[in-house]
């Protein structure tokens, strides 16, 4: 194995990218980030890294909220657009249109292509370098049951991000190990 000081292996790839939604006063973003987690599960806390310069760090900072959500392999080129694409460039373009993502009626952080949503609450914001960590308790959550089969267990196809603008999928193939196999 090979060892360098480099920050060319430092997003921990291959993995998967958020899409991150926040809109405040009329103006909504949509922006891809691959440093997210969830953090616990009661409360159910969930966390996403937000670059302090990117549009939507504002609009989650003064809305107080933010969507999270997971696209599968055929929305991959909306999930790098995301992250291509800037509100700070383009304020008289619709990112959402211009990406082909809809939101649903009744629930506008949530994407309607995504497999899996959770719309959060922020409720800590934690400085971390060149970025913050926005804290949300999930309050909502919305999952497409074509990505799921009976147990809960996704059979989708995620978009797995390996760098560079590139993606894969996950693959039908699967190990199980019970619990009990390690009694």
């Amino acid at each position: 194995m090979l060892s360098a000081t480099t920050a060319r292996f430092f997003g921990y790839y291959p993995g998967t990218v958020a899409l991150v939604t926040a809109e405040h006063s009329g103006t909504r973003n949509v922006l891809s980030v691959g440093w997210h987690t969830a953090l616990s599960a009661d409360p159910p806390l969930y966390g996403v890294a937000v670059g302090r310069e990117r549009g939507s760090h504002p609009l989650i900072v003064q809305s107080g909220q933010f969507g999270v959500n997971f696209l599968p392999l055929a929305a991959a080129r909306a999930v790098q657009g995301a992250g291509v694409l800037s509100l700070h460039d383009r304020h008289d373009a619709d990112k959402y249109a211009r990406l082909g993502l809809t939101t649903l009626p009744h629930s506008p952080l949530a994407v309607t292509q995504a497999y899996l949503h959770y719309r959060c609450d922020v409720v800590n914001v934690v400085p971390t370098g060149d970025h913050d960590l926005f804290v949300g308790q999930v309050t909502e959550v919305h999952f497409d049951s074509a990505h799921y089969d009976e147990g809960g267990l996704f059979v989708g196809q995620a978009a797995v991000y390996l760098g560079r603008s590139a993606y894969v999928t996950t693959t039908q193939e699967r190990q199980v190990y019970p619990p009990d196999d390690f009694v």
